[in-house]
C-alpha cells in the first residue's frame, strides 16, 4: 500500500497553488461515485457523498497536496491530491492514507476522482 509519511515535506506555511474556490465542486469515481468539496468558514470541507459519515477539514500540506481529518475519527486520514492539466484547472484528485498502518480496508489508492463538470 502506498502511502506518504506525516512528517517530512509538510510545511506549517503551507498554501495551495489554487484559490479555495478552484477546488471546491463535485467530483465523480467510477467506482465510488460521487464526493463533494466546499468551502466552509475560509476552509476546503469534504465529504464522500455515499458515505454520510465521512466528512474531513482539507488542511493545506503542501502545494495541490491537502491532508483530510476526517470528523469521525474511525475514519483514516489521508492525504488528497490534486493534479491540475495544462489550462491551470483540476484535472482530477487521488487519495492516499496517512498512516502506513491504516486497515486496508481504507482502500483510498484505488480512488481517482475527476470533476463532475469540466472547468471551461
Amino acid at each position: 500500500m502506498q502511502t506518504m509519511s506525516d512528517s517530512g515535506q509538510h510545511r506549517a506555511t503551507a498554501k495551495p497553488v489554487l484559490p479555495l474556490n478552484d477546488y471546491a465542486g463535485v467530483y465523480n469515481d467510477a467506482w465510488y461515485g460521487p464526493a463533494t468539496i466546499r468551502i466552509e468558514k475560509d476552509q476546503l470541507v469534504f465529504t464522500l457523498d455515499h458515505t454520510p459519515r465521512a466528512i474531513a477539514d482539507l488542511q493545506p500540506w503542501q502545494y495541490d497536496t491537502f491532508k483530510a481529518h476526517f470528523r469521525d475519527r474511525t475514519i483514516e486520514d489521508a492525504f488528497v491530491t490534486f493534479t491540475l492539466n495544462p489550462a491551470g484547472h483540476v484535472d482530477h484528485f487521488t487519495m492516499v492514507a496517512v498512516s502506513p498502518l491504516a486497515d486496508f480496508s481504507f482502500d483510498y489508492q484505488d480512488l481517482y476522482f475527476t470533476p463532475q463538470k469540466p472547468p471551461k
